[in-house]
């Protein structure tokens, strides 16, 4: 991307700042939403797709020489936001939602629409995971359901889902990723942490946790057990359990 000059906006006494590339997409500074939700820089990209991040040299960093910085999509911004256990989280994406992004879209520099054809097939994909979460019903634990659900019907409205924290999903790769492993200690690790969960969880509930489907970015389904936040307790046993033995 070119140079490009950057439009701020003020949130709690915390800058966030966005640009518009040349398709009409608002792209928000990667440091300034991590700083706001509490999230370690180094890592957001072990949490985003390559099309969710990338740098942009703008016009001020052109002038002094530096690095350009990282900035993050919309999508790429939901997904931080999503992931954040802090309190104000849900308060940024309020803001995100019915003031900045409206402010950007009022300006005409919001108005690039995607072809038709491929509103046609997102739209047909989200109806066919709506079907299979129909087709769920009984064998997926309701709570992860229902979240799943509410993601899936947000994005056919063109809005960000509202969800009770405690129903959001929560995949073991992503919470071992919040503990800055490496890729080598994630590989290592994971496979005896998801058995301590699963043993934590059937101790809990006198039963195996329920699976559902989880598309991977390359389009591939695969079958992962249906954790939600309210197991979270449970995902931290298991981590103390692995951390224990490790120390030992």
């Amino acid at each position: 991307m070119s140079e490009t000059t950057l439009q701020p906006f003020a949130f709690k006494g915390n800058q966030l700042r966005s640009m518009i590339d040349a398709q009409g997409e608002p792209w928000f500074s990667g440091a300034d939403v991590c700083v706001i939700l509490g999230t370690a820089t180094n890592h957001i990209r072990e949490y985003l797709d390559a099309d969710e991040i990338t740098n942009i040299r703008t016009a001020d960093i052109a002038q002094s020489g530096g690095k350009a910085p990282v900035f993050v999509s919309e999508p790429g911004l939901y997904k931080l936001i999503m992931r954040s256990r802090k309190p104000g989280a849900k308060e940024f994406q309020r803001w995100v939602t019915h003031e900045v992004l409206p402010q950007i879209r009022r300006t005409g520099r919001y108005e690039v629409q995607r072809p038709q054809h491929l509103l046609e097939a997102a739209h047909h994909e989200r109806m066919m995971q709506v079907e299979l979460l129909k087709a769920s019903q009984g064998i997926v634990h309701p709570d992860f359901l229902e979240a799943k659900t509410r993601i899936v019907i947000a994005r056919e409205l063109g809005e960000l889902p509202e969800l009770d924290p405690k129903t959001r999903p929560l995949y073991t790769q992503d919470y071992l990723r919040e503990k800055n492993l490496s890729a080598k200690q994630l590989r290592s690790k994971s496979g005896t942490f998801g058995k301590k969960l699963k043993a934590a969880y059937r101790k809990r509930n006198g039963q195996d946790p329920q699976r559902a489907d989880l598309t991977l970015p390359n389009g591939h389904i695969i079958q992962v057990y249906a954790y939600t936040e309210e197991d979270r307790p449970l995902f931290d046993q298991a981590w103390d359990e692995l951390s224990q033995k490790a120390g030992a």
